[in-house]
């Protein structure tokens, strides 16, 4: 292909994206939260996608497998994936320690690395362009349909009064994101229980520590509130503690206004 042709295919690239930019502002318009809960770990466990669309490479004179932004990102498949111009992914990618990297049979967490927005397609190739970048983009990340998270604003949220705590439905705290044992207010705790506990998105928890020691009742250490619920496992965000979270901590719902519940005793271990 001569330079002159190069040139003029990626003129059109850039003409179709700036096209593309200002007609669809939705994206634009996430709030802090939102991209916040959209950046975390989904509460799901999953082994490696073998026919997802995924990141081939970039358009850059260098070959490169880390990516960041801005780029123009070649994508593995185009119309034969359903692929449409405008269309937007989230770039995900399976999370997994040494111990298992080889191994993709085995359900993860998933690292979310942003999401992209489908610049120019034909049948067996796509580009894209980054709208936001939780993290760096690498060669081989997949991508999967974008859907807005639907949160529930710190502004719009009643203010927290003391109400009953379920402690026969109980969670615990399995990881931060990115798989880390150590969680802070304003960061997120994945736990346990989604779905299948009647979770919801706004549901609030008092987060509490067994010290395990005998007649000695939990510790209570924080609050949180569910952003994202799966079928088996639950995000939640912490808006307050007096300590850093950890691994096996606590998670009570909170039930609709009510009476005050009884002192809590050290809760059994699952």
């Amino acid at each position: 292909m001569s330079s002159r042709s190069i040139a003029l295919s990626c003129a059109s690239v850039l003409l179709v994206a700036s096209s593309v930019s200002a007609q669809n502002p939705a994206v634009d318009s996430l709030t802090s939260m939102q991209k916040a809960v959209a950046c975390t770990s989904p509460p799901i466990l999953v082994a490696d996608p073998p026919d997802a669309l995924r990141i081939a490479g970039t358009q850059d004179v260098v070959d490169r497998s880390l990516l960041g932004t801005p780029e123009v990102l070649v994508l593995s498949g185009g119309t034969d994936h359903d692929i449409k111009v405008n269309n937007l992914y989230y770039v995900r990618r399976v999370l997994r320690g040494a111990e298992t990297l080889k191994d993709k049979k085995v359900p993860h967490s998933v690292q979310t690395a942003g999401w992209v927005r489908i610049v120019s397609v034909n049948e067996h190739m796509a580009l894209a362009s980054p709208e936001h970048t939780c993290s760096e983009m690498r060669v081989g990340d997949y991508l999967e349909a974008f859907v807005p998270p639907v949160v529930m604003e710190t502004a719009a949220m009643p203010p927290l009064v003391q109400s009953e705590l379920n402690f026969d439905a109980y969670s615990r705290v399995l990881y931060g994101d990115l798989g880390r044992r150590a969680i802070g207010t304003n960061e997120f705790a994945t736990i346990d229980h989604g779905l299948d506990f009647n979770l919801r998105v706004g549901t609030r928890f008092a987060v509490y520590r067994d010290l395990k020691l005998a007649r000695n009742p939990l510790k209570r250490i924080g609050e949180g509130v569910a952003v994202m619920v799966g079928p088996q496992m639950t995000v939640v965000r912490i808006t307050s503690a007096r300590d850093a979270l950890f691994a096996g901590d606590v998670m009570v719902p909170r039930t609709a206004d009510g009476a005050q519940a009884p002192s809590p005793t050290p809760v059994a271990s699952r």
